[in-house]
């Protein structure tokens, strides 16, 4: 689901890599307005979950999840950011472009970090939807990365236990 201003092409680049890995159709959704209700202004920030929230409602029946994606700074209260956010009891998750986007390069090779980050960020949120839990394998995309030099390190493959869990849940 666009969440905000977010450009629907976006999701040419997480729909592939997502229905490979977990043989599930991918479909962008109705746009969700900009979550001003979702605001916090002492933090310039976003509260990822009332927009879970929205997410959550806008869920069609027939969908096995729905995954939101902004443009938006994430937070929850106890820590600085996130860059998303799952929820497997309400098959609802969420990713924030904010920080993934890289601040040096060529407009052109900052394009394609931002893309690697997204399809990484998007496949371990899924992960995390489907079952998966966080990963000790700083490799593995279910690994909990809290910069974006993790998310780069990790990549967007599943390591081999990982991909064994995942059989397993199917």
């Amino acid at each position: 689901l666009p969440i905000g201003k977010i450009e629907v092409q976006t999701f040419d680049f997480i729909r592939e890599p997502l229905q490979e890995i977990f043989g599930r159709i991918v479909e962008v959704g109705s746009r969700l307005p900009v979550p001003k209700y979702a605001f916090n202004p002492t933090r310039g920030q976003y509260h990822s979950g009332a927009i879970m929230k929205r997410i959550e409602e806008a869920r069609l029946s027939e969908w096995d999840a729905a995954i939101g994606v902004s443009l938006e700074d994430l937070f929850v209260p106890e820590v600085p950011f996130i860059f998303g956010e799952a929820d497997r009891s309400t098959r609802s998750a969420l990713l924030s472009l904010a920080r993934l986007k890289p601040e040096n390069g060529s407009s052109e090779s900052r394009e394609e970090i931002m893309r690697r980050r997204l399809v990484s960020e998007s496949v371990h949120q899924v992960g995390l939807l489907r079952g998966l839990a966080h990963c000790p394998n700083n490799r593995c995309v279910m690994f909990y990365a809290a910069s974006v030099q993790e998310i780069d390190k990790r990549g967007s493959a599943l390591c081999a236990n990982c991909k064994k869990r995942l059989l397993a849940l199917s």
